[in-house]
């Protein structure tokens, strides 16, 4: 089976609810291709559907799918594609799913300078997304206590965010029309 092939019948798996099976294919293609990225970020999309849509818990409590492996499959797929803002998106998404807020703020602030660096890529809607999450994180560790230093922290980050993903070219622009007479 071709590269593309594998890649088509990991796809098809993956809608029809078919992770595990996508997963093995991914990692079939990380197998004969270790320097593609399309195999790793696959591998970790297809993972963070599994846990998303079945869970991550087996009978005996433990996780079936390792969270850590996830995030290092990603990882690599933008490392080894750094200009592509859909493998650092998705790496910097599932940090945050998996409470690496830190992690993943930092992974939005290099995605934030790939998008300023260029006009070819427009990575708005990704950082527009990023604060809605950001803020649902934030909220969830602070038990909804904006005051909460951690809050006090990643608040501004996410309007920020919030403010680029709305188009603006920087969050001091963005202030200037609140403050307008």
């Amino acid at each position: 089976m071709s590269d593309e092939d594998l890649v088509t019948s990991a796809a098809q798996h993956i809608t029809q609810g078919d992770f595990m099976g996508a997963m093995a294919l991914f990692e079939s293609l990380v197998d004969a291709n270790p320097d593609d990225p399309a195999g790793y970020h696959g591998w970790a999309e297809a993972a963070l559907f599994e846990i998303q849509n079945n869970g991550n818990t087996d009978d005996s409590g433990n996780d079936r799918i390792n969270e850590g492996q996830v995030a290092a499959y990603f990882r690599k797929a933008s490392g080894l594609a750094p200009d592509n803002s859909e493998y650092l998106a998705s790496y910097a998404n599932a940090l945050l799913a998996f409470d690496r807020i830190p992690m993943a703020v930092r992974e939005f602030q290099k995605l934030r300078d790939l998008g300023s660096s260029s006009d070819e890529i427009d990575v708005s809607i990704d950082l527009y997304e990023a604060a809605r999450m950001l803020i649902d994180a934030v909220d969830l560790k602070t038990n909804f206590d904006r005051s909460h230093p951690f809050a006090r922290q990643y608040v501004p980050v996410a309007i920020e965010f919030a403010l680029l993903g709305l188009g603006f070219p920087s969050a001091n622009e963005a202030t200037e029309y609140l403050t307008e007479d």
